[in-house]
């Protein structure tokens, strides 16, 4: 397998030739569903007058994406407190407002510093004059496969593009119809733009043709900025080496 890194302005984008689309996917999902990312998974009140019920309070904070250390917290199932909870697999954050006044993710206070909202401008819950929240939540590590706000990012796939074109009428109308800026006059241009969506296919009588390459693919990663895409990728690459690890060939 080869792996050829591609400039782009979002996430980050590879060239992955010389394997199966199988083990694509299957990278795929490990990065996105299987990548341990901090969130928050317990919430303790002790005032809520505002206008949002502490269920809803809760759901919201738990989907306010974390930064996330990996080398210092790991999983509650695999640490020595046997899932008590401890410095090592948990973080607690608290807050405490009184209103009026829009409560937002950077008024979080965390006890390690390093665990803080990527987002700190998010909104979490406005409050009235007289109105109070205070709480004190507990964020754990956990994978995308259990509930998405454990999700590292959007991670997604296709096949390398081919395409070749024939003298035709229609070419240039064709070519109108791309979505992606694709051709510069008649001429392939940004061959990585091309999403294989066809739109130019179905408008140039045959002209133009689109197809792709057996075994090569345009593999992409995006963070939500819990981690960086390149730690989602060893993350996902140590997952699935532990995984074929495990299985036992008779």
């Amino acid at each position: 397998m080869k792996i050829q890194k591609i400039d782009s302005k979002e996430g980050s984008r590879f060239v992955i030739s010389d394997t199966t689309p199988s083990f694509v996917n299957a990278l795929r999902r490990a990065c996105s569903f299987e990548t341990p990312i901090l969130a928050i998974e317990d919430v303790y009140f002790t005032q809520n007058s505002s206008a949002l019920y502490d269920e809803i309070v809760s759901h919201r904070l738990g989907l306010i994406p974390l930064k996330t250390d990996l080398k210092t917290y790991g999983l509650q199932e695999n640490c020595k407190c046997k899932s008590e909870g401890c410095a090592r697999c948990q973080v607690k954050l608290s807050l405490k407002a009184k209103g009026p006044a829009m409560v937002l993710a950077k008024d979080l206070k965390s006890t390690d510093p390093q665990i803080k909202p990527v987002f700190p401008e998010t909104p979490i819950v406005e409050l009235l004059e007289g109105q109070e929240i205070e709480f004190e939540a507990i964020a754990i590590l956990g994978s995308g496969k259990e509930h998405v706000k454990w999700s590292a990012g959007h991670t997604f796939y296709q096949r390398y593009p081919k395409i070749s074109i024939t003298a035709g009428k229609k070419v240039k109308e064709g070519i109108s119809y791309c979505p992606k800026k694709v051709f510069k006059g008649e001429k392939v241009a940004e061959l990585l733009n091309c999403n294989l969506c066809l739109s130019c296919q179905e408008h140039s009588d045959g002209a133009i043709k689109i197809t792709s390459e057996d075994n090569k693919f345009l593999f992409t990663v995006e963070s939500w900025g819990q981690i960086t895409d390149k730690e989602m990728l060893q993350q996902a690459t140590n997952i699935l080496k532990q995984k074929t690890a495990d299985v036992k060939v008779k």
